[in-house]
């Protein structure tokens, strides 16, 4: 009985190798339209249509309530830099004020358009979608999240390589239901802090890729998934490169010691603690939502974070 249910329970093996992610392109080398249409990607998920100061009319009213009546270039180049900078002052920029908004309100940090996430946010609150300008909700947000005046302070750090870090499963995969191709949706597990400076929050997205699956066969042949793991985000939005290293097999490893089995090749841990990682004679691989493993940073990453309040 004692060996079929430690069968039942183990029940998977994959194989995962590291994918760099597409560095966002310098600033200085986009064009007027292409910053247009990168703030519009970030604020609604998409693209807008009219003309270029039409839709710069459209990004400005819903940013700042108002229409500036600065030159068309100036008036881009100062709301992508409010959006989509950096900033000097100790304080910090668009995306990491939102994100500490989710992980401090939600648990989470969530992907997809600004203007849908401050809306969530406002909902899960007040039981509706607030009015104004997007900036002047941000910034009440931030009160109720305890940052006063919109305040978040911030310090640069460097995340060190080989950080390890421990990262969940958004969906459910199998062998049945995925192909090649597939996106590999993850989110961080635990808070990961550099001297007191928090880099990665709890709930921070991550991606990854399926780069083949082998289904199960005659004679016993084993259900497959291979995957390789791309980024987990930080709370400044920087996409910090992951992937299954020496370190991360040996962490998991472990972990599965610990849970009282000893298993070799890669392990993943179940929601409720189950190990996994070995074959399951002719069976389809399934990977539960929240199963989680390890992965380790692939190279010294330098990161704004935000300094925990004592």
């Amino acid at each position: 009985m004692k060996k079929r249910l430690l069968t039942l329970m183990l029940t998977f093996v994959f194989c995962v190798t590291i994918c760099l992610p597409v560095l966002a392109a310098d600033p200085s080398s986009l064009s007027a339209a292409d910053k247009v249409g990168s703030m519009e990607r970030m604020l609604y998920g998409t693209e807008q249509g009219g003309s270029l100061n039409d839709r710069l009319d459209g990004l400005e009213d819903d940013i700042y309530g108002v229409v500036t009546t600065d030159p068309i270039l100036e008036r881009i180049d100062n709301l992508y830099d409010y959006l989509e900078g950096t900033t000097s002052d100790g304080s910090g920029t668009f995306t990491t004020k939102l994100n500490v908004v989710e992980w401090r309100l939600k648990s989470t940090m969530a992907a997809g358009a600004v203007k849908s996430r401050i809306e969530s946010v406002e909902k899960m609150l007040n039981g509706e979608v607030g009015t104004g300008p997007l900036s002047s909700r941000l910034e009440e947000l931030l009160d109720l999240a305890s940052y006063e005046d919109g305040v978040v302070p911030v310090k640069n750090v460097t995340l060190p390589a080989d950080s390890l870090i421990k990262v969940e499963f958004t969906e459910e995969l199998s062998t049945r239901e995925n192909k090649a191709g597939d996106i590999l949706r993850l989110r961080a597990a635990d808070n990961f802090s550099v001297n007191d400076v928090l880099v990665i929050p709890k709930g921070a997205i991550g991606r990854g890729k399926i780069k083949k699956v082998s289904q199960p066969g005659m004679f016993g042949k084993d259900g497959r998934i291979d995957m390789e793991f791309t980024f987990v985000s930080a709370i400044d939005g920087t996409h910090i490169r992951i992937y299954i290293g020496e370190l991360a097999k040996q962490e998991m490893k472990s972990i599965a010691g610990a849970a009282g089995a000893s298993i070799g090749g890669i392990i993943i841990l179940g929601p409720v603690g189950i190990v996994g990682g070995a074959f399951v004679k002719g069976k389809a691989m399934v990977i539960p939502k929240g199963s989680f493993t390890i992965v380790q940073t692939s190279g010294d990453t330098s990161v704004q974070g935000v300094v925990l309040k004592e």
